[in-house]
């Protein structure tokens, strides 16, 4: 009996090692300053991580806005027009004065998840890999956005086309959509 116990366990053991080696070829063929991971993070930048972490990489933002030790920094890369970068902090006031990163949106199609999913992915591809919930419905420049949120730390902004159209990471169960809006004004992009 014994024996049949020690071969069956063997056997899931071996299972989930392939498991863990398949996530993790599917991870390395993605440049980690791209991976999207629920819950964690969006490329280099760590959910939890002090802003001055983002300055330093990104520099000062084309964007913000601030409120009540909360603050949304928006960035417009020059090597990708119309495809905004923003980042959501807040402080712990009175506690941990330290601007601490909560929530990260990107539009930007090079940032994926594991399982490939990113803007441009379509809402079915997107509710195959992550149970979906509604959570926000917003209008901008005359067009319908709902976001989708799944709990484990991940939220899906698609446009009428059922396209996604940004990414946000967050932490698991955290509360969307933000005390700011993430999605920058029209006023504040480029032209």
């Amino acid at each position: 009996m014994g024996f049949v116990i020690t071969a069956c366990g063997g056997n899931i053991d071996s299972n989930q090692t392939e498991q863990d080696t398949t996530t993790t070829t599917s991870q390395a063929l993605l440049p980690d300053n791209h991976l999207l991971v629920p819950g964690k993070s969006a490329g280099l930048f760590l959910l939890g991580d002090a802003d001055s972490a983002v300055f330093h990489e990104l520099g000062k933002p084309d964007f913000g806005d601030a409120a009540m030790g909360k603050a949304v920094s928006i960035w417009f890369p020059e090597d990708e027009p119309g495809q905004p970068l923003s980042i959501f902090t807040s402080r712990d006031m009175g506690n941990d004065e330290t601007a601490r990163i909560q929530q990260i949106r990107v539009t930007s199609p090079r940032f994926q998840t594991v399982q490939s999913i990113g803007v441009g992915s379509s809402l079915r591809d997107i509710s195959d890999a992550y149970p979906l919930q509604i959570v926000e419905t917003y209008e901008q420049d005359g067009q319908t956005y709902t976001i989708y949120n799944a709990n484990e730390g991940i939220a899906f902004e698609v446009d009428t086309t059922y396209s996604c159209i940004a990414v946000i990471i967050h932490s698991a169960g955290a509360a969307i959509p933000t005390y700011l809006p993430l999605q920058p004004p029209l006023s504040s992009q480029p032209r």
